[in-house]
C-alpha cells in the first residue's frame, strides 16, 4: 500500500527545499512502443500463458531498424526461437516477426539461450547466440553445470548481408558457450566478443549455494578475419570474490577499451556494484589489478560510444529495486563508491533537511533496504556508525548490520540472529550506535557507552546494510529518522570502503537518483539493447512485464519486448 497522499505532498514539499532530486528520470510513457507480444506469435506455446519474450537486441541499417530477440515459453525454456522483426519509422511500428531458427528438448534436445545481434561497419549483421543441450525434463542448470562435457554449451553465429532479410547460419564458433556478449568491431578490424567460464576456489568463506566453491570469471575471444575464425583469447577478470560474468565492452578510443561487468558472485546478492576493466593495447591485455568500482550494479551491462564520444550503458539493475536502467558518464570520469537501495515505493523514502526519514510497510513492495559494500571474511573489519531516532518499528522494521545483524526497536536494541541477546533503550531519541565487529567480537555503543559486547561467531554474514532486515521484508514496518550514517569495511583480499552520508549530501542513493534513468520497473525484465541513429536520436530494446513478479510466478504475467526512444540530453538532464 502506498503512503497517503499528505505524505506523498510533504515528500515533495521537502525534496524541493533541499535541492536533490528524490526519485529517478523515467522515460516518458509516450516514449515507449512494443516491439514484440503476444499478438505477433499466432503459434501456440506449449506454456499456457502463452510466450515469452526476452533477450532483445537492435541494429540500425540503411532500411530502417532489426530487432532479434528470443521467443520461448519460459525463461527455462523447452521451446526457443530466435525472431527478427523490422521497423522504418524509428522503433514505433514493427512489422515482419518470424523465427530463423528453432531449437527445442524434444526434437534437438536444445535450446538457444540469448541472442546477441551486431552491426559491422561494413553493414553485415551478425548474431552470436548460445546453444545449451537440454532434453525434456532436464532441469535449467547454472551456467557452470552447463557447460560441462555431458551437458553441453557451444556459441553459434548468423550472419546478414541485406539488412537482415535473408541469414546463414548457424555456424558453431566454440564449444564453451557461456553467455556471451555481443560482437564488437575495434577500430583495427579486430572482431571481440566476452564469454564467461568457471573454476574452482578455496578462498571463499561460506560459499553461497549453488555455487559453492565455484566461482565465474571472463575472458575475450578475438578474430583477425572478420570472424570466420577465432582463435585468440585474452582473460578480462579471474576473480573468486566478484565472479564477473555477462561482461559488456566499448572501445573508448583506439585500442583503449573498457568492459563492464556482471558480478556473478551470489548473484551480486550482497551488493557488490559492477566493475569496470580497461585494455590498453585492443583487448589483448586487461588491467584487472586496476579494475575500480562502477557506480552502478548492471547485469548484462551493454556498454557503447556515444556520437559525443561519451559512453551509454544500459543495464538489469541488481542489487535493489529491480528494472532496467541507463547512464551516460564519461570513461575518465572517477567515481566514489555508491550504494543501493531495495525499494519500490520511492515516496517511502524523504529527505528534510536535518534528516532522511524512512517510512517502510509490510512486504517487499513496501520495504527500504540500503546496502553497501560487503565483508567478505568473519575476519573483515566491519564499523557502521550511526545517529538516527525510531518512532515506531516491528521486529524487522529497523536494522544495522555491520557484518552481524542489530535492530533497533522504540525501546529495545537486540542482535537479529540472536533475539535475546539485547538491551533496553528509549531509541525514540536521537542516538548515536556505533557497531563495531573486529577480533571475533561484536561490540555495539550508544552515545559513546558500550552497551553490548559479546563473541561474533554464529552471528557474522556479509551483509553491510541498513533500513529493513535484508531478505526479511515481514515485520518490517517503521518510521525512523537518520541524520548520519558511516561505514568501514576493511577487506584483506577485496576493495574495502570508507562511506559517510548526512543530508548535505542528498539521498544516499542520490547518484542513482541523479543519474540513472528508468526504462521500466519490472521484477522480469533487462537484457537491453541499444543503437544510436544518424538524427542522434537512440533506441533501446529491452523485455518486461510491468510486475513486482516474474512470469514463472503463477499469477505473474509472461514478458514483451520494448522499445525507447530518446536522446542523449534527456537522458543526461531531462531535457
Amino acid at each position: 500500500m502506498r503512503l497517503p497522499a499528505a505524505l506523498f505532498l510533504l515528500a515533495a514539499s521537502l525534496a524541493a527545499q533541499t535541492g536533490f532530486r528524490d526519485r529517478m528520470r523515467e522515460i516518458p510513457a509516450d516514449r515507449k512502443f512494443t516491439v514484440a507480444d503476444q499478438s505477433d506469435s499466432p503459434e501456440p506455446s506449449p506454456n499456457p500463458k502463452g510466450w515469452y519474450h526476452s533477450v532483445a537486441g537492435v541494429a540500425a541499417t540503411a532500411e530502417g531498424l532489426v530487432a532479434v530477440y528470443r521467443r520461448s515459453d519460459s525463461h527455462t525454456a523447452v521451446s526457443t526461437d530466435i525472431m527478427v522483426a523490422y521497423s522504418a519509422d524509428g522503433g514505433r511500428t514493427w512489422t515482419g516477426h518470424h523465427s530463423i531458427s528453432h531449437l527445442d528438448v524434444w526434437q534437438d534436445q536444445a535450446v538457444w539461450v540469448a541472442p546477441q545481434l551486431s552491426r559491422l561497419r561494413d553493414g553485415r549483421l551478425v548474431i552470436l547466440v548460445d546453444r545449451g543441450q537440454r532434453r525434456s525434463g532436464a532441469d535449467w542448470p547454472m551456467l557452470a553445470s552447463w557447460q560441462k562435457p555431458g551437458r553441453g554449451m557451444s556459441n553459434h553465429v548468423f550472419w546478414s548481408h541485406d539488412q537482415g532479410r535473408t541469414w546463414k547460419g548457424p555456424f558453431q564458433i566454440d564449444a564453451v558457450g557461456g553467455e556471451p556478449g555481443y560482437i564488437a568491431e575495434l577500430s583495427d578490424g579486430t572482431l571481440l566478443y566476452t564469454r564467461t567460464d568457471s573454476a574452482v576456489s578455496d578462498k571463499l568463506w561460506n560459499p553461497p549455494q549453488p555455487w559453492g566453491d565455484i566461482y565465474y570469471k571472463n575472458a575475450a575471444v578475438l578474430s583477425d578475419d572478420g570472424g570466420w575464425s577465432w582463435k585468440r583469447t585474452a582473460s578480462i577478470s579471474d576473480n573468486p570474490f566478484q565472479g564477473d560474468c555477462e561482461v559488456g565492452m566499448a572501445e573508448v578510443s583506439p585500442g583503449r577499451l573498457l568492459a563492464a561487468t556482471r558480478i556473478g558472485f551470489n548473484n551480486g546478492g550482497y551488493g557488490q556494484p559492477s566493475r569496470l576493466i580497461e585494455s590498453r593495447d585492443g583487448g589483448r591485455t586487461w588491467l584487472e589489478d586496476d579494475a575500480r568500482l562502477a557506480p552502478f550494479y548492471g547485469q548484462r551491462v551493454v556498454l557503447g560510444k556515444l556520437a559525443s564520444g561519451k559512453l551509454l550503458a544500459t543495464y538489469r539493475h541488481r542489487w535493489g529495486g529491480p528494472g532496467t536502467y541507463a547512464l551516460v558518464f564519461d570513461a575518465d570520469e572517477r567515481f566514489e563508491f555508491q550504494p543501493s537501495i531495495y525499494v519500490w515505493d520511492e515516496s517511502r523514502v524523504q529527505l528534510g533537511a536535518e534528516a532522511l526519514t524512512i517510512h517502510s510497510g509490510e512486504g517487499p513492495a513496501a520495504a527500504v533496504d540500503y546496502s553497501l559494500y560487503p565483508a567478505q571474511a568473519p575476519d573483515s573489519r566491519v564499523e557502521v556508525e550511526a545517529e538516527l531516532r525510531v518512532e515506531e518499528s516491528e521486529a524487522n522494521g529497523t536494522a544495522i548490520s555491520a557484518g552481524a545483524w542489530v535492530h533497533i526497536l522504540p525501546d529495545r536494541v537486540f542482535l537479529g540472529d540472536r533475539p535475546e541477546s539485547g538491551f533496553a533503550l528509549d531509541a525514540t531519541s536521537w542516538r548515536r550506535y556505533r557497531i563495531v565487529r573486529d577480533e571475533g567480537r561484536l561490540r555495539i555503543f550508544v552515545d559513546g557507552e558500550k552497551k553490548l559486547d559479546v563473541p561474533a561467531a554464529g552471528l557474522e554474514t556479509r551483509y553491510v546494510h541498513f533500513g529493513n532486515r535484508t531478505g526479511r521484508y515481514h515485520q518490517n514496518r517503521s518510521l525512523s529518522h537518520w541524520r548520519f550514517v558511516r561505514a568501514r569495511v576493511d577487506n584483506a583480499e577485496d576493495y574495502s570502503i570508507d562511506w559517510s552520508w548526512t543530508p548535505s549530501k542528498g539521498y544516499p542513493d542520490q547518484f542513482r537518483r541523479s543519474r540513472e534513468v528508468l526504462l521500466d520497473r519490472s521484477v522480469d525484465s533487462g537484457y537491453s539493447s541499444w543503437t544510436q541513429l544518424p538524427d542522434g536520436q537512440i533506441v533501446i530494446l529491452d523485455y518486461t512485464n510491468e510486475s513486482l513478479e516474474s512470469a514463472s510466478s503463477p499469477s505473474g504475467p509472461q514478458t514483451w519486448i520494448r522499445a525507447y526512444t530518446t536522446t542523449e540530453t534527456w537522458l543526461t538532464d531531462g531535457r
